[in-house]
């Protein structure tokens, strides 16, 4: 299983009234992350009639984050199931140093389920994820 990571920068208005990263914000980065891992997915899973869905999501806030910032999130895929995969991820500040692991500010797990879009339904995962995560 390899560990995708994307960088991103907290804007101003990440900030919630105690001048930190809001717990929404959080969500977002992790989504943002998620996003761009399945788009580098190489295959047409987005093309037809079946796509992922959040089930669930759990997210433990370690530290808070301040601006300016730059943030590391990363997500590593978990063993899937019949139509549902669960993913890890973590919010790290970008490190001084490299090699370092920058501050863990967040760890989450989500669980992503793959439904015919117009049934509402479970399918199975599509190949291309499956193998990413085994």
């Amino acid at each position: 299983m390899t560990i995708f990571t994307v960088e991103l920068a907290v804007r101003w208005g990440d900030l919630d009234g105690f001048n930190h990263v809001s717990n929404v914000t959080f969500l977002r980065y992790l989504e943002e992350c998620r996003a761009r891992w399945m788009d580098s997915v190489p295959s047409h899973w987005q093309d037809g009639e079946s796509g992922p869905v959040v089930a669930n999501i759990n997210i433990n806030y370690r530290t808070p984050v301040l601006w300016p910032a730059r943030l590391n999130v990363s997500l590593k895929p978990l063993s899937p199931g019949r139509s549902s995969i669960k993913i890890e991820h973590e919010i790290r500040s970008v490190p001084e140093k490299n090699g370092e692991p920058g501050t863990l500010h967040a760890d989450a797990t989500v669980t992503l389920v793959w439904i015919d879009k117009k049934s509402g339904e479970s399918v199975p995962l599509p190949v291309s994820i499956r193998q990413l995560a085994e």
